[in-house]
């Protein structure tokens, strides 16, 4: 009994070193994350938010500890994909890939129930450059020409977007708008929806990220005819640029990771910190480097300065689509 007691103690005694109860223990052991994780890609699949969620999943292999798998919430401009996160507890178990939609969707759904404001940015990783392309048997040789066509036949030329007041939609407003021409916009669920109208001769043109049309453009099935940023690409040296051609046409998408607001501060701090080693993975660089996103690491608060400054600078654009 005397040394039943003794050990008793003995244990005791330890717990008591190490600071913690058995409760405590417990509690240790299902410190987050203690089950899979899910990152929604509010996109159909083929495109490149899908793309970018199933890298980024398998680029964070044997960095979290538990596996991280993507499911697809597609339609409505990424609003259905919103919806499902909200739907969600916010225990950081379901996180939601983004880009720029997270802007322009809510602004040009005023009845939407959720924006921006609705999610805690946890990291963006870069820009994608955003492309006019056509198929390679199209007849539009230069960007010009698809420009040509259009003032021509006001509003016949169609154009394919994902979603209406999208971010490819607004560049070929703007483009529209600064070259005196009229396009007919196709709204789509996801960029791969966008390629195949686009090879199957449903519509003249496609806007979107590189990343979105790299591997038609490699097998010479595409045609890239202009890019929306401030200068050229490096890896695209021949294609000018929409500013270049006297429109002032720049806007590229970011690219990045949020969670629903409400998720406990630890948990955004363990995020936060754990994708910035994700992303420093080969696997994720090499699709950085393949899909032409140019890196640029924002996290937190930084990631919401952005999204802020990008409500500003194109709700009045919206506007003028009558959004």
């Amino acid at each position: 009994m005397h040394n039943t007691l003794k050990g008793l103690a003995a244990a005791a005694a330890i717990v008591a070193l190490l600071g913690c109860s058995d409760m405590d223990s417990a509690r240790l052991q299902d410190r987050y994350p203690s089950k899979p994780i899910e990152l929604v890609a509010w996109a159909a699949p083929g495109g490149g938010s899908d793309r970018m969620c199933r890298t980024f999943a398998r680029a964070a292999e044997g960095i979290l500890p538990h596996r991280t798998y993507v499911i697809n919430k597609s339609g409505g401009g990424g609003s259905v994909g919103m919806a499902y996160v909200q739907s969600r507890p916010a225990d950081g178990y379901t996180l939601l890939g983004v880009t720029n939609n997270l802007v322009f969707t809510p602004l040009t759904r005023p009845g939407l129930q959720y924006s921006s404001k609705d999610f805690t940015p946890l990291i963006m990783w870069g820009f994608d450059a955003k492309v006019v392309a056509v198929s390679a048997a199209s007849p539009y040789g230069t960007i010009e020409d698809l420009v040509n066509a259009a003032r021509r036949m006001p509003g016949s030329l169609k154009i394919g977007t994902f979603g209406l007041g999208s971010d490819d939609h607004i560049i070929g407003y703007m483009l529209g708008q600064a070259s005196q021409s009229t396009f007919g916009f196709v709204p789509f669920d996801g960029g791969g929806e966008q390629l195949a109208a686009l090879l199957g001769g449903h519509i003249d043109a496609h806007i979107s990220e590189v990343s979105e049309v790299k591997a038609q453009l490699d097998a010479e099935k595409v045609r890239v005819r202009s890019v929306a940023t401030a200068e050229r690409l490096v890896e695209m040296p021949g294609v000018p640029t929409l500013k270049e051609k006297g429109w002032d046409v720049v806007l590229p998408k970011f690219r990045g990771v949020v969670v629903k607001n409400g998720t406990p501060d630890e948990v955004v701090e363990y995020l936060i910190s754990t994708f910035q080693k994700v992303i420093q993975t080969p696997l994720f660089q090499t699709y950085l480097t393949n899909s032409m996103i140019e890196s640029r690491v924002l996290v937190g608060e930084d990631f919401r300065k952005l999204i802020q400054q990008q409500e500003e600078q194109f709700s009045s654009i919206l506007k003028e689509l009558g959004f």
